[in-house]
């Protein structure tokens, strides 16, 4: 089967300059060609409004490029954004765009497109026309453009064009629903099976002698993520324990200011993925209470480390962590209710952990990129829209 991923994040050589984003649509390519099937990848990227620049200024036409990633032939079309956070083509660019997918599909002519971020497409239609298996992936900021940012209706019409709507959270799924009046159909992205630990390290784990209760947090240090909340629950627990902070960002220095000189916080700065995956394995609770949050693989790959996980209610994993059950739920940024939860994780018995650790454990098992990639290619036939 010949399958078209559209995106706008997607790994790029550094001599283009462009953003590096999270890699998880590559390793999505990647399982499809594994499976057999021909892949080819359309990153449309942009220039932010602040980057317009004399030497930029090309950029109003869209430029094309072709590179490949670990063999996945990867089409870049790069533009530069007129109206600041409208994060689609304009007009003009849009039917030069079209003209370029056009040509593109009669050397690569797709039985399925997938559109991640499909909002973001606005105006290509040459994406959707004349192939019936269309899946648009929604993601809180597709919303966000739906709800705030679309006057004219130009997005409300554009994703009415486009067979199958795919969601990955409760939210954008109750609006698809409500809002847009759609069936959408959950299409989640997986982790790498090496990923997951071996059952006799999980059994372990579960019978590994009582001492401090080890936190920890991986993703990037920006407001979104309410690592603050995290940093100040933490310092009021009740019992003995250790906080570990991996990764870097903006607010760097505002969380360690927060955090003071209390010895049992560590931070590590940004990690390779190896020593990311070790610290989970060490650690007994992954806890990320961000928002928005539109998935969170994280959830997934702590989970298979044998951690408790800690998401945000409301938010992407509330749905696939049930409360008490695979993991917990917390009002997201809500430092009082964190704090209720971490106790009750600290209270709880060894057979009542075991369970908890078996249970997420399973859950991680049965999202593996392999499991959810077969999700991604029946979506279509078990929704269809139009």
């Amino acid at each position: 089967m010949n399958i078209l991923i559209c995106t706008h994040h997607y790994p790029a050589p550094e001599a283009l300059e462009l953003v590096q984003d999270t890699r998880v649509v590559h390793y999505f390519a990647r399982m499809l060609i594994e499976k057999g099937h021909s892949v080819q990848v359309v990153h449309l990227s942009y220039r932010p409004v602040k980057e317009i620049s004399l030497s930029r200024l090309r950029a109003i036409v869209p430029v094309y490029r072709d590179y490949e990633v670990e063999g996945v032939p990867v089409h870049l079309i790069l533009y530069q954004m007129l109206t600041p956070r409208r994060f689609y083509p304009e007009g003009f660019q849009a039917m030069l765009i079209n003209a370029h997918l056009r040509r593109l599909k009669e050397r690569f002519v797709p039985d399925q497109v997938f559109i991640h971020f499909p909002t973001t497409f606005t105006g290509l239609t040459e994406l959707v026309r004349g192939c019936p298996c269309v899946l648009g992936d929604f993601h809180n900021m597709d919303v966000t453009l739906l709800q705030e940012r679309d006057p004219k209706g130009n997005v409300r019409a554009f994703i009415r064009r486009i067979p199958a709507w795919g969601y990955r959270n409760k939210n954008v799924r109750s609006y698809l629903r409500d809002e847009l009046g759609g069936s959408p159909v959950p299409v989640y992205t997986g982790i790498d099976a090496s990923l997951l630990s071996q059952p006799s390290f999980i059994a372990e784990k579960k019978q590994r002698r009582p001492g401090p209760l080890r936190l920890l947090y991986a993703g990037q240090l920006i407001p979104l993520k309410n690592v603050d909340c995290l940093i100040r629950a933490f310092a009021r627990l009740s019992f003995d324990a250790e906080l570990t902070i991996i990764g870097d960002g903006p607010l760097q220095k505002q969380l360690k200011e927060i955090a003071g000189d209390d010895p049992r916080i560590t931070f590590t700065g940004w990690l390779q993925r190896e020593a990311v995956i070790q610290a989970m394995k060490e650690a007994d609770v992954f806890a990320m209470v961000s928002s928005p949050e539109t998935y969170g693989m994280v959830y997934l790959e702590a989970m298979a480390q044998g951690c408790l996980a800690v998401a945000s209610r409301g938010e992407g994993f509330d749905g696939l962590i049930r409360d008490g059950e695979n993991g917990f739920l917390c009002a997201p940024g809500d430092e009082e209710e964190l704090l209720r939860v971490l106790e009750h994780i600290a209270a709880l018995s060894p057979q009542q952990r075991g369970s908890l650790i078996d249970a997420a454990y399973a859950l991680a098992v049965s999202m593996t990129e392999d499991k959810t990639t077969e999700g991604f290619l029946s979506a279509n036939a078990r929704n269809p829209q139009a």
